[in-house]
């Protein structure tokens, strides 16, 4: 029987992720100084948040490699019956029905379901795995149950959120050896399906792609967050205007300061030193996602680790780009930093995940 020596946990990875957890941390305390009521303040919550997504996150670290494999399929259909009952019973805000109350907080199940498509996705890849690449009638399976939680979303609505559940597919399908072939295939195919996407879309939704297009065409609208987040981000110069001094952030300019755009707040007042040495600890976090998943020896932990690697990059790309008016606004939060339970949850269990399946480099 093989057994795997779990004595020694992945380091390095938590480490930079309560790192990256504080300066989101001290980023909503800015953001939110001048907006408290008499509630508790946002920064403790997302203090609190961090404390238990680190928790769990050593939780899952400690058990047994194998479990997640063997859990991976009722995890998934556990996340399909959350997403439905989203939509018969959850929680509206801003037009949207997103979250489910407990009490007196509220969870987003499509969040913490990237990280069950990936266990799932890792699991079908790891056991259909094919020496000579996939190919394009292999992955009719595995779309069509990444479809499901995929329509679940996009009728809460959130198409920011469904289209990750897509890209998260495909990037995994690049890991499993996808043959370059069907990689050119699918992209013709995403081109041609655009009047099709673009059709389906709500109203709004049209609106946030042409306010894409041309931000100008709506200053006072549609088009305000991302004017107003390059104001914020050009403000900052080179050294930033200091903590607590920023104009855009403080003075309630730009909206969504602590969640969407926390990036925003976080470049006027430390400025672009600052943030060059941040987007480096980023990207040195997520190389190091990738690196543990060329480490180890078990295919299911690798499409897991580089799935997990997938999802950090594609939030920390897809959110850059959009305060930065490179991407469409779609509430595509920065991980770690941007203000919120189920997001802060949803990266520290990604990280659990991956100092758990990480251990497997020490197979005997």
């Amino acid at each position: 029987m093989r057994r795997f020596f779990t004595g020694r946990t992945e380091t390095i990875l938590p480490i930079l992720a309560l790192f990256l957890s504080a300066v989101g941390v001290l980023n909503t305390y800015s953001a939110t100084f001048y907006a408290r009521g008499g509630g508790f303040p946002i920064y403790l919550k997302q203090v609190v948040w961090v404390g238990l997504g680190f928790f769990l996150a050593l939780g899952i670290s400690w058990l047994n490699e194998s479990l997640l494999e063997d859990i991976s399929l009722p995890v998934y259909v556990i996340t399909l019956l959350l997403l439905l009952l989203v939509l018969v019973a959850g929680k509206t805000t801003g037009g949207a029905r997103r979250w489910i109350s407990l009490g007196p907080v509220s969870i987003q199940p499509s969040e913490l379901g990237k990280v069950a498509i990936i266990l799932f996705l890792g699991r079908y890849f790891a056991r259909s795995y094919n020496p000579y690449g996939i190919t394009l009638r292999d992955l009719v399976v595995p779309f069509a149950f990444v479809l499901v939680p995929f329509f679940l979303i996009i009728l809460q609505p959130d198409l920011g959120t469904g289209g990750l559940y897509i890209l998260i597919f495909a990037g995994m399908a690049y890991l499993a050896s996808l043959r370059t072939r069907s990689i050119a295939t699918l992209f013709l195919a995403g081109l041609v399906s655009l009047p099709v996407v673009w059709n389906l879309m709500r109203d709004y939704q049209k609106k946030r792609v042409l306010t894409f297009l041309s931000p100008e065409r709506d200053p006072f609208g549609a088009g305000y967050h991302v004017i107003q987040s390059k104001i914020a981000i050009g403000s900052g110069g080179l050294f930033g205007k200091g903590f607590l001094q920023g104009t855009q952030g403080q003075l309630r300019f730009l909206p969504e300061q602590h969640t969407d755009f926390a990036f925003s707040v976080f470049a006027e007042e430390w400025g672009f030193f600052v943030c060059l040495v941040f987007l480096i600890l980023f990207l040195l976090f997520i190389l190091r996602i990738f690196f543990l998943a060329r480490q180890v020896q078990d295919r299911f932990s690798a499409l897991v680790i580089g799935g997990i690697g997938v999802y950090f990059l594609l939030q920390f790309s897809i959110n850059l780009a959009m305060v930065m008016g490179l991407f469409p606004v779609v509430g595509v939060p920065l991980p770690f930093v941007s203000y919120g339970g189920s997001s802060m949850l949803t990266s520290m269990l990604a990280v659990g995940v991956v100092m758990n399946q990480s251990k497997r480099r020490f197979l005997l």
